[in-house]
């Protein structure tokens, strides 16, 4: 059974030269990118802050795995990076990961960033339908209070890492594994006052981190009883107040991260581990037994959900042959992680198991890197229209790589360049010219191969 709407007009509340829809790290990347590059830039958020999974879902450790490794971030993300730390500081006693944000900061920096930049942000705006003209977006429809109102650009940019936009435009896609199409399992994070930080670190010892060993033993070992199906324990930032700033743990599988039954089902069954996670830790290790729950993630978070189809489709082969694209538009660390879409906890962590064997977790390996192609950011069907962030278009190996914060955040320079220089030329993203938009992007701090070195 089915309703039908009555038609209706819908107010026309803005227009803009490119309209950005979603403010997680890619939808930074491309809205500040295509600000300076001259565009009346509009930024859509369905939350009432920026930063996406950093800031919603407490991922504050965004480049850990660039630790002891050649490698540096680059881009915007370097520049967001530095200049926040030099504007507020960052409270952390760990040795582990000095550059992890403090998401709360971020919040603050973010929202003077896009202020600096002339962009026009709109919070509370969630957009799952679109206006088509043949093959183009002639307008967005944002859910507001005062009902539906539509927007309107020359040039789109999806970034909402479920590829919402694109969906709704008609655009095909996969989502999960091939096969069962299942997908990483969302999680809801957890801050926790009251660590005895002193103790925690005495002696020079990470206290938090042998705690997350400790922890993964004994639940192989059957001696947690805990519900919750994922073995590993991530600590984010332990401040001097004693402060631990995220607990990466309490996770639910075998969710569809577009369903709206699902992500309901999973917020409840993710605040139950919170708890169970809360007071095993409060039980058990000396350090903790004054914490107490600072706050719970406003929105459960997800690694993998829809993944648009493209004109070219990024491979795990692709990223582990290091191939060269002539349109390369990032460079990256090879890296991979995803957490085992089935719960499957066994298994080495090769990224020859597809996820299929347990989890993926390969570290950067000497000097290896990975090249991702502009072609993955254009969608087939829709021609002004970029997709840019974890839902590019990619297999589902390939997306556990490109998913890294800091890389959505590259690729999505790629689409703020790539979607500006289609309004300079009045054509369409497709047939921007490449060698134009590689050297917009190495002018942006970005490490793109000359044709010559190839």
């Amino acid at each position: 059974m089915a309703l039908v709407r009555k038609e209706r007009e819908i107010p026309l509340l803005k227009m803009c030269d490119v309209l950005v829809i979603g403010g997680g790290p890619a939808g930074l990347g491309a809205a500040v990118s295509a600000a300076r590059e001259g565009m009346d830039v509009i930024l859509l958020e369905k939350r009432a802050f920026l930063g996406g999974n950093i800031t919603a879902s407490y991922v504050e450790n965004c480049n850990y795995f660039l630790r002891n490794t050649p490698f540096k971030a680059e881009g915007l993300y370097a520049e967001i990076e530095r200049r926040c730390y030099e504007e507020y500081g960052n409270d952390n006693a760990r040795s582990y990961n000095q550059k992890a944000f403090s998401s709360e900061y971020l919040k603050l920096y973010l929202d003077k960033l896009v202020q600096e930049e002339g962009i026009t942000v709109l919070f509370h705006a969630l957009v799952n339908e679109v206006i088509m003209e043949g093959s183009s977006i002639l307008g967005v429809i944002v859910q507001t209070k005062q009902g539906p109102q539509a927007i309107q650009a020359r040039q789109y940019i999806d970034t909402t890492g479920d590829a919402d936009v694109a969906y709704a435009s008609g655009v095909g896609y996969d989502q999960g594994r091939e096969g069962d199409h299942l997908c990483q399992p969302g999680t809801v994070s957890l801050r926790l006052s009251g660590a005895d930080t002193r103790k925690l670190l005495e002696n020079g010892r990470d206290g938090l981190s042998e705690i997350g060993r400790q922890f993964k033993a004994a639940y192989r070992a059957g001696e947690t009883a805990l519900a919750c199906k994922r073995q590993d324990l991530p600590f984010g930032r332990l401040t001097h107040g004693g402060l631990i700033s995220y607990v990466n743990y309490s996770c639910a599988y075998g969710l569809d991260p577009t369903d709206i039954q699902d992500l309901s089902k999973g917020e409840m069954e993710c605040r139950t581990y919170v708890y169970d996670i809360y007071h095993y830790l409060k039980r058990t290790y000396d350090e903790l037994k004054n914490i107490e729950i600072a706050s719970i993630a406003p929105e459960i978070g997800f690694r993998d959900s829809r993944r648009i189809h493209g004109c070219y489709k990024l491979t795990i082969e692709d990223m582990e042959s290091n191939r060269h694209f002539d349109d390369v538009i990032a460079v990256f660390p090879r890296f991979y992680d995803m957490l085992a879409p089935d719960a499957y906890m066994d298994g080495n962590g090769s990224v020859e198991g597809k996820g299929f064997a347990g989890h993926i977790y390969e570290h950067v390996v000497d000097e290896r890197t990975f090249e991702i192609p502009y072609a993955s950011l254009i969608p087939l069907g829709v021609d002004n229209l970029l997709v840019a962030g974890r839902c590019i278009s990619a297999d589902h190996v390939a997306e556990s790589g490109v998913r890294a914060i800091s890389l959505c955040m590259m690729t999505g320079q790629g689409a703020g360049v790539g979607a500006a220089l289609a309004v300079k030329g009045a054509c369409e993203p497709k047939d921007v010219c490449i060698a134009e938009l590689q050297d917009r992007l190495r002018s942006l701090g970005l490490n793109i191969p000359s044709k010559e070195g190839a």
